[in-house]
């Protein structure tokens, strides 16, 4: 005999919370989203379902367990509240490199201090790593800067094809080697675009792939950096639920935020972007 079932889900984003044969209150929890960190006491929704023979069951972790990385910067924080698994970011513009080599080491960090408690698999699409930069920041957080830079796993691409290989045939197998929960991969396009002698509809036709590849990674947090705006940008961004874009306003960073179709703008000291505050 089929029963009526009470799905809870997030009106934010739409995953699933919970499902449960009684009602409860939409407005009571005061924890955020797991999926995308908003307020449950703004975002919970309940839809009715048909049940045959499965007992009620909670579907996802609680808040408080899901690994949550923040940026350590309180304005791009306020909005976009956390980054976790399964989420795909995209950072583009200026100053992107700042974040990166920020998130490398925050990212290491254990999750009571809004890291993710795991080593970093970069991919360095445009030999852009700044280490003077990742060591700067792990010594402002009083960190061993060797350990830091050795819990980075580096791999480096000089041709487009080679960044196509890494992403299509080795991304998935080297994440479960070294059991990452976050891949960085920097200037995705920068070698689609700087060379004239590669045809436009085989970039096309490789982006796709890697599009694919980048698609179904699961369990594992994925951002990506891009640099000036190309032609490819729109076959890639589609991939993304979550985007930061940095560009100069006078002598500020005019940053356009969008969390799931939800957009902000801020503006920024470019020193913030350097500086860890003190806590």
């Amino acid at each position: 005999m089929n029963k009526t079932l009470l799905q809870y889900y997030c009106g934010h984003c739409n995953n699933v919370l919970k499902e449960l044969d009684s009602e409860i209150s939409l407005n009571r929890s005061m924890e955020p989203c797991p999926f995308c960190g908003t307020l449950l006491s703004d975002s919970l929704q309940q839809r009715k379902m048909q049940r045959k023979t499965q007992p009620p069951s909670i579907v996802f972790q609680k808040a408080s367990d899901m690994p949550k990385l923040t940026f350590d910067i309180e304005q791009i924080d306020s909005v976009l509240h956390f980054l976790t698994l399964n989420q795909k970011i995209c950072i583009a513009g200026i100053h992107t490199q700042k974040i990166i080599e920020r998130l490398c080491v925050r990212a290491q960090l254990p999750c009571r201090y809004g890291g993710l408690d795991s080593k970093v698999l970069l991919i360095d699409g445009a030999n852009s790593s700044d280490l003077y930069q990742c060591v700067d920041f792990a010594q402002q957080y009083g960190l061993d800067a060797k350990r830091i830079l050795s819990g980075i796993i580096s791999c480096r691409a000089f041709t487009v094809y080679q960044l196509a290989n890494l992403i299509v045939n080795d991304l998935q197998k080297t994440i479960k080697q070294f059991d990452t929960k976050i891949v960085i991969i920097t200037h995705l396009l920068n070698f689609f675009t700087n060379d004239p002698y590669l045809n436009s509809q085989e970039m096309e036709q490789i982006l796709r792939t890697v599009v694919k590849s980048l698609k179904s990674i699961q369990n594992c947090l994925v951002v990506v950096s891009l640099g000036l705006p190309t032609q490819f940008d729109g076959m890639l961004l589609q991939l993304f639920s979550r985007t930061i874009k940095i560009k100069q306003n006078y002598h500020s960073l005019s940053v356009h935020l969008s969390d799931i179709g939800k957009n902000q703008s801020i503006l920024l000291d470019e020193d913030t972007l350097e500086i860890i505050p003190s806590h």
